[in-house]
């Protein structure tokens, strides 16, 4: 009877690192998993940055409908730095910079 009980208790131990050890690695591959830019996303000195950046929380369609010129681009990205996002200064100008030129009010 001690040995079932030894048994069952290693087996709900071995079950339980099972199960951490595979959300460990689900966690990782999402982590490294590169970030993809929908379609029509064009090129332009910023969109590496959004895309790693803004696409953690966001879908790509996220900026679609939405103009605005860059300085409401940026406060907007300051919002989110207000949210919890970690970016920096040089990250916030070059995504703002990207917006504004791609996803702004005169953008065709």
């Amino acid at each position: 009877m001690l040995t079932r009980m030894r048994l069952y208790s290693f087996a709900r131990a071995a079950a339980a690192l099972g199960i951490v050890a595979f959300l460990c690695f689900a966690a990782l591959a999402q982590e490294r998993a590169p970030a993809r830019a929908g379609p029509g996303f064009p090129d332009a000195p910023g969109k590496d940055v959004l895309v790693s950046k803004c696409f953690q929380c966001h879908g790509p369609t996220m900026w679609m409908a939405l103009r605005q010129d860059r300085r409401a681009w940026e406060g907007t990205l300051y919002r989110m730095v207000g949210r919890g996002a970690l970016w920096s200064e040089d990250e916030i100008k070059a995504m703002a910079d990207y917006l504004g030129k791609v996803y702004g009010k005169d953008a065709k």
